[in-house]
């Protein structure tokens, strides 16, 4: 059984990383920004998922308030708005708060 083991282990050192965060891999690979969210918590907001308001972005489904220049926010790599949400307490994934909200550049 510690033979099986071993070959499972080596086999997934030698496949090398998994890539697991799809589009949104630039976020966990930034060491300034990569504690934002875990593989499974960051993507394009939706339509709607935040509004711009009083100079900067309003999320309606938590009430929470971003601007830039707070430490949570952050410019995006393309041209969307990101965010990493966390799970929420039904345990569902992207359900909960928003960690990091990921701006575009103004003009894009």
């Amino acid at each position: 059984m510690l033979a099986i083991g071993i070959a499972v282990a080596l086999a997934h050192l030698t496949v090398g990383p998994i890539q697991v965060h799809g589009e949104a891999e630039w976020i966990m690979r930034d060491p300034a920004i990569k504690w934002c969210c875990g593989p499974h918590e960051c993507s394009v907001v939706p339509q709607g998922g935040v509004v711009a308001e009083g100079g900067g972005w309003r999320v309606p489904a938590t009430g929470q308030r971003f601007k830039l220049g707070d430490p949570y926010t952050y410019w995006s790599k393309d041209d969307r708005m990101w965010w990493c949400r966390v799970k929420g307490l039904s345990g569902e994934p992207m359900q909960g708060v928003v960690q990091c909200l990921f701006v575009p550049k103004l003009g894009s």
